[in-house]
Order: structure tokens, then sequence, then C-alpha cells
């Protein structure tokens, strides 16, 4: 049995929320802490659900288990990052992009504002870590491309991130004296970030995307560089290439350490930016906006503030 296997968020047990066999009060329960989603029973529907949470600083985790078979379908992942893998049984998960197997292995790692689907078997029961964007912005990891979704945890770079992890999810006594006390509750928070930063995170100009790639990873990127303004799929790009969706995943994560479709909205915020700085006073943004792709303006504004720290109209106005 791995290492991995024995984690044990015993500390946890201490503060559990709720218990229920009502899937309605469930969800309503787990929303009050999380955020609105919908629950879809595949077995009996008649388990019995628990949630045990506690926040640390920024940092929220817990536990949560449904007692049977379930499906948890979160839209849009709200304000936050969520790190979720199983103490017990498993998940197909598909977030990102991507679909990823989660146990207690492997992880995920999901960005704010991204679809989260999750189907529980039976016996699953998941560990969550909520994470405020503001602890990343204040360990300088303020850009969540740096990381791929599918999180390793049994590899050698996380070991001392998990060993951390189930010190604080396993101690009560640590674990109270952060809850209770903001300063250890910052230390907690700022060791966790920095384990995770220097395990999962990849930097700019890192190794792994100095890799010499594959040459299907080279011709999907001279692809979508091709028809950023037109609507990319991630099946329109492998067709393309002629080369499985699986593996197009696999090779984007391995040589560039993102998704295909995360290449796909940083190449047209880094076009975006380019035509703004080149842009007349009197060009409009929409219209640099829709031709670099994007569709949504709103979320475009904030992807763009969010990755080069200003808003496309102040770039333009600097040019």
């Amino acid at each position: 049995m791995s290492e991995r296997a024995f984690f044990r968020p015993d500390a946890l047990r201490g503060h559990r929320l709720f218990e229920s066999s009502d899937l309605d009060e469930t969800r309503e329960l787990i929303s009050r802490v999380m955020q609105p989603h919908s629950l879809t029973p595949s077995g009996t529907g008649r388990g019995r659900s628990h949630m045990d949470f506690v926040k640390l600083g920024r940092l929220g985790m817990g536990t949560i288990a449904f007692g049977d078979a379930m499906r948890v379908d979160v839209e849009a992942v709200d304000g936050y990052y969520l790190m979720m893998f199983c103490v017990a049984g498993e998940a197909q998960v598909r977030t990102m992009d991507c679909s990823v197997i989660v146990n207690t292995e492997r992880g995920v790692l999901c960005a704010p504002g991204e679809h989260f689907d999750a189907v529980l078997s039976p016996g699953c029961e998941q560990f969550i870590l909520r994470i405020d964007p503001a602890a990343f912005v204040a360990r300088r990891l303020m850009e969540e491309r740096r990381f791929s979704p599918v999180v390793p945890l049994a590899n050698a770079p996380l070991r001392g991130w998990m060993q951390q992890l189930q010190a604080v999810a396993g101690s009560t006594d640590l674990l109270d004296s952060a809850r209770d006390n903001p300063q250890i509750a910052a230390h907690v928070e700022g060791l966790l970030i920095d384990l995770l930063a220097l395990g999962h995170l990849e930097t700019p100009g890192g190794t792994r995307s100095n890799v010499l790639a594959p040459a299907f990873v080279r011709r999907a990127e001279d692809f979508v560089l091709a028809n950023l303004a037109g609507r990319l799929q991630l099946t329109d790009i492998a067709t393309a290439i002629g080369v499985p969706v699986r593996t197009l995943t696999d090779g984007f994560q391995h040589f560039r350490g993102i998704t295909p479709m995360q290449y796909v909205r940083q190449a047209r915020l880094e076009r975006a930016r380019e035509a703004l700085r080149l842009a007349g006073p009197d060009a409009r943004v929409a219209e640099i906006a829709l031709d670099c792709g994007f569709t949504h303006l709103g979320r475009f504004a904030l992807e763009y503030k969010r990755k080069f720290g200003e808003s496309p109209s102040e770039t333009q106005r600097k040019r």
C-alpha cells in the first residue's frame, strides 16, 4: 500500500457541520460553505451524507461524503481555487478541459470560473481544500495557468505538501490552534501554499515549457494561432492535427504544463494585448476582443486584468 493511502483527516472529525439523509438538505448545507450546485444520485439516493469543515485564514479544508454514488455538478467555481482528492473511494472529474480519475493518489485543482463535474463512487469521501486567490497573490503566485489541473499527490515533489496537510488535518491541537489564532493560521496558510507552489505550480520560463515538445504539440500550437478568431473546440484541434483528444491533452499537460484550451485562452490574451498596443485611439476594445476569439466581453476584461495587471483600456491608453 502506498504512503498516500494513509491520509487520515482525524482532527477534522471534530468539526462536523452536519449529517443528513435528506438530499435537498445536504445540497443546501454544502452550498452555504461552498456554492450552489446540483446533486444527482446514481444509486439508491438514500445514503447518509456528512461534511466536516474548518476555515484557516484564506484556506478552508474539510471532507464530504454522500454515503452513495453521486454526481456533483458545479456550473462555475465561484471565486476560489478548489483542490479535491479522495480519502476513500474514487471519482471521475471533468474540469478545465480534461477528465481525471481522482483517488487517494491523484487529485484535481480547479481554477475560479471553471466548470467542475464529479461522479463519485458509492464509498467515496472527498477531501476538499478551498483556496482564496488572495493566498496565491500574497505569495506572488498570481497566474493560475501555471499549474496543471491534475495533481499527482504520490509523486516526490508533493510529498512535503501532503505531509504538512496531514499534520494539520490529523492533529486536533494544531488544527484548533490555527483555527483560533490568526497568526498561526497565517503561518499554516503560507506554508501550505509555498509547498504546493514548490511541488506543483509552474514558474514562468520553467523547464517544462522549454522541453522540446513532440511534433503534434507544435502542430496544435500552430493551428491554434492560425485560428484564434474562430470557435475553437478541443475536438477541432485534435481532428486538425490527426491525434486523439486524450493524446493531445496529455501532450500539452506533460510538455506545456497546461491543457490545450488553456493554451487557446493564453494565446488569445497575448494577441489581444499586442493588438491593443498597436491600436489607434479610436479603436474599440470590444472589436479587438471579438477579433481575438472572445465572445464574452466581461469575462475577457476579467481574464485580461488577472493576467496583465491592468484593464484592456489601460493598455490601449499606454500605447
